[in-house]
């Protein structure tokens, strides 16, 4: 390791409470942040000083090899402060869990620093043609949130031979995801979207670059023991963190507001008047349901592998529908709120607006979309789903 070893070793809590000790930095830096389209330098040197990018690092490595619910509880905490900034930690971070597919000297190689950033979807929007020693890679690529900031970046892609899909004994066309420095990518100006506007999600591409037999990797290919890459699909677990956060710092924001505001023409204490007792109190209360369910999941996922089992499909379908549950749920409760405040949560200086159009983008996540309840629902009967992670 380089520069990193230089600091001083990083617990969970260490990483949670400096996450909590930059959130005035993060509330003051999210309207700039939203109109850059991107993390800016100075949010972005925040966050690797509370080390939230290495969380997911070896202990091996001198990584602090966070459980799953500490991992989520740091992602909640920026989260509350700007839901673009919990978004990118929570992308950025997946770098201990990539490093794990791959074998131990090129992720050294690939990862020089603890805090190194990860870019990237594994979807295979590009082609590997295969060359001596590795492939040449071609390919655009949608949704590459925190490219902007990225010291990896990385691509699925379909396999291909002489131009031709290469296939496996059974047939099925060979994927495979390519993992190169980022600097070997362009970053396409293409995100400006209403919600989310701070992570950076731009389309990125690259050109007949040549990678490494072993910069790529497929899922299920592990070269790392532990809890914490037990499983393929834990690097996409803390994902609950970000509509968690956003939620419940939107509770606090409208109860905030409620208590100092006067009904009109009523002229009375808001905070006097049922509907919006009722509201606050709903809304809470579907936020905390959610949250209860999600650290449940996750914790029961964390036993299961903590024991050297594979979770079940039962539990594999718990921890599916967790996750659209959990951001639906958010959202419904934040636009809850925003009902019950009325016209003060309309104005783009109220945090109450940006939160939900955080929220409303964040549901459109594969993730939080209506047909992964569907994929859960298979996962009950003992089907696979078409996303690998689950």
């Amino acid at each position: 390791m380089t520069k990193a070893d230089s600091r001083a070793a990083l617990d969970g809590a260490a990483i949670r409470a400096k996450a909590g000790e930059i959130g005035p930095l993060l509330r003051e830096s999210a309207s700039e942040v939203e109109a850059a389209r991107r993390l800016t330098a100075p949010v972005v040197d925040a966050l690797r000083s509370t080390g939230v990018f290495r969380m997911s690092m070896p202990e091996a490595w001198g990584g602090p090899e966070l459980d799953i619910c500490t991992q989520i509880e740091i992602i909640e905490t920026l989260s509350r402060a700007d839901a673009s900034v919990g978004w990118c930690a929570m992308i950025g971070s997946d770098s201990g869990y990539y490093s794990s597919f791959i074998d131990d000297a090129t992720a050294r190689s690939l990862y020089p620093d603890l805090d190194s950033v990860t870019a990237g979807w594994v979807v295979p929007a590009g082609t590997l043609e295969v060359c001596d020693g590795g492939y040449r890679l071609s390919g655009r690529w949608s949704f590459g949130s925190g490219s902007t900031h990225a010291d990896v970046i990385l691509g699925g892609a379909r396999v291909t031979e002489k131009g031709s899909p290469r296939t496996s004994a059974d047939g099925v066309p060979e994927q495979r995801i390519a993992m190169l420095p980022a600097a070997q990518w362009q970053v396409l100006d293409t995100w400006n979207p209403g919600g989310l506007a701070g992570s950076g999600s731009h389309d990125y591409t690259i050109t007949d670059a040549f990678v490494p037999a072993e910069n790529t990797w497929v899922y299920g290919q592990n070269h790392r023991s532990g809890t914490l890459y037990a499983w393929r699909g834990m690097f996409v677990v803390n994902f609950v963190g970000v509509p968690l956060g956003v939620a419940l710092e939107a509770c606090d924001v409208a109860t905030g507001i409620l208590a100092g505001k006067v009904s009109m023409p009523e002229m009375i204490p808001a905070r006097d008047e049922p509907r919006v007792r009722a509201g606050i109190a709903r809304a809470r209360a579907m936020v905390g349901a959610a949250r209860s369910y999600a650290y449940d999941t996750a914790d029961t996922l964390w036993a299961t592998l903590e024991a050297g089992d594979e979770p079940s499909f039962e539990l594999r379908a718990q921890l599916a529908g967790c996750f659209v549950h959990t951001v639906t749920t958010c959202r419904t409760a934040v636009q809850l709120l925003v009902d019950t405040v009325g016209t003060a949560a309309i104005q783009k200086s109220c945090p109450l607006e940006r939160q939900l159009r955080d929220l409303n983008t964040l549901v459109q996540h594969i993730l939080g979309q209506t047909r992964v309840w569907e994929w859960a629902g298979g996962l009950y009967f003992g089907s696979e789903p078409p996303l690998p992670a689950l």
